[in-house]
């Protein structure tokens, strides 16, 4: 009966222990990264389609300035094609080898 009872309470402790190492309001998930969605928040509405922040989300603001010659648009819109030229096509370098690294 002594034995039995020294083994439950180790075996409380150990529970005590064991649960006191992450508070209940903590979550059941382990410590990690969040889960996140699988659509990023720039697409939460369903839009593809890229567009300015100066536009606000005026898809007409931006086909009427694609309609203007080049001299009479906004330096803002002509950055913003620059930028996005420069995100379609980024530039990359080719690395070096490793001169630390015996290649034999």
């Amino acid at each position: 009966m002594a034995m039995t009872c020294k083994i439950v309470f180790v075996l409380a402790c150990l529970t005590v222990l064991v649960k006191a190492q992450r508070p209940f309001y903590a979550g059941l998930s382990a410590i990690g990264y969040p889960e996140v969605d699988s659509v990023g928040l720039s697409n939460r509405f369903g839009e593809d389609e890229r567009a300015p922040i100066e536009a606000k989300g005026d898809r007409n603001l931006v086909n009427r300035l694609n309609s203007l010659p080049i001299d009479n648009r906004p330096f803002w819109f002509i950055n913003w094609e620059a930028y996005e030229n420069l995100r379609k096509n980024p530039q990359t370098y080719p690395q070096r080898p490793n001169s630390f690294i015996n290649n034999n």
